[in-house]
């Protein structure tokens, strides 16, 4: 696995030099920064598509942490003000944000360019200015960004915290959000997938498996927030933890998240990671909040069937009980309960059709629901209603759970 150094050892190393001052005079002093500045973006004054694009790119110069310029890797956060005002933020866990004019958004990042998510952003916006409904979404919206930077600790805490001296304005083209799917997170380490510690963005399935949402759960409709979870077989000495963004490790989360940790089953490992090891062979059932950013880790004391192979049967191949095959996802443990497919369709399910999972090319293992694109499917039940569209479709055959993950698009 590569090594991942918190911020909190950075500051550490910071704070050792200054214990010694009285030895060295010369030894770097953790400092507050006089001033950092944004870089203007490259998109200039064109409008960007929120809704047909991936990301605004931004950059800021570095600030400096230490008397000497001693290395130390901050923290950065990214608010935005439609107004270009940064009198009151919006807070998400208030219901009354009457007068609020900027908002923080939920990226954070480790250097000086950061790639802002462009559905993240249109969602900030959406909460922010209040948008209901499609008609309430301007057709042009000026976006003012301003950073923050700080020296954060493995708990969180920020130090030395100061605000770009200027604000960059970009012109956007937003767009209505209804009804967000739920946010996925994916799990990653020696016992995930069949990769160990792949974080690559082109790992999904491999070294990247997704906690999936679940139809008896509610998920927040503007941020997508919610309980997802994961059932599976672990072996003991393995580990594991949390990433947001495939392909990158500036939102993790680890042992320090787990609520309650149960000292029989988890354990905090590999020093500053805080990775979540596993105590003993078995089944766990392992819930993340999104919201909260808690996770529970549990014992699943029921012994789960095997299957050999998995298919999705449909109206868009016939209900041949082998058609449209997915791919086993989990190897590391030796057994696997995790299935993907690519599931591509050009026209919505027919109101008498639908799609289903089926198991070793039959029908005696099926699962179903009238619910798309997540549920929790049952042995028997209803065709899922699939809508026109091109997806990464995850199924984990102990609870039935299933999400069809939309692929990205380019204009």
């Amino acid at each position: 696995m590569k090594k991942i150094f918190s911020y909190a050892m950075l500051l550490a190393g910071v704070l050792a030099f200054t214990a010694c001052s009285d030895d060295n005079d010369s030894n770097p002093t953790l400092i507050q920064p006089s001033a950092f500045s944004m870089f203007q973006p490259s998109v200039g004054t064109a409008h960007v598509d929120l809704q047909h694009s991936k990301s605004i790119e931004l950059s800021w110069t570095i600030p400096v942490y230490t008397d000497f310029g001693a290395p130390v890797v901050p923290t950065y956060i990214v608010q935005v003000s439609p107004s270009g005002n940064f009198t009151k933020e919006f807070d998400r866990d208030q219901k009354d944000n009457t007068g609020a004019d900027y908002i923080t958004l939920e990226q954070t990042f480790n250097s000086s360019t950061a790639a802002i998510n462009s559905e993240s952003l249109d969602q900030a916006l959406q909460q922010l200015l209040g948008w209901a409904a499609a008609e309430d979404v301007p057709a042009t919206q000026a976006v003012t960004f301003r950073a923050i930077a700080s020296v954060r600790d493995a708990s969180a805490r920020d130090y030395n915290a100061i605000t770009s001296t200027n604000t960059v304005v970009v012109n956007t083209i937003p767009y209505y959000i209804v009804n967000l799917d739920p946010i996925v997170w994916y799990m990653v380490g020696n016992n995930i997938g069949s990769a160990s510690w792949s974080n690559g963005a082109d790992q999904i399935g491999k070294g990247l498996i997704p906690l999936l949402p679940s139809s008896d759960e509610t998920y927040d409709k503007t941020t997508g927030t919610g309980v997802i979870s994961y059932t599976g077989y672990m072996t003991a000495g393995t580990q594991f933890k949390f990433v947001l963004t495939p392909g990158g490790w500036d939102d993790q989360l680890n042992f320090e998240n787990v609520d309650s940790p149960d000292a029989a089953l988890v354990s905090d490992e590999d020093g500053d990671n805080h990775n979540i090891g596993i105590k003993a062979d078995g089944y766990y059932t392992i819930k993340l909040n999104t919201k909260s950013l808690k996770v529970t880790v549990e014992a699943y004391d029921q012994t789960p069937k095997k299957f050999s192979s998995m298919a999705m049967p449909g109206t868009q191949n016939g209900w041949n009980a082998s058609g449209n095959p997915m791919e086993a996802c989990e190897t590391l443990n030796g057994e696997n309960h995790i299935w993907m497919a690519q599931f591509v369709v050009t026209e919505d399910a027919p109101a008498d059709g639908g799609v289903k999972f089926a198991a070793n090319g039959a029908w005696d293992d099926n699962w179903g629901l009238d619910s798309f694109p997540y549920g929790v499917g049952k042995n028997g039940g209803k065709n899922i209603p699939y809508v026109a569209g091109s997806y990464t479709v995850f199924l984990n055959d102990i609870t039935g759970q299933y999400y069809f993950i939309a692929n990205p698009t380019e204009e």
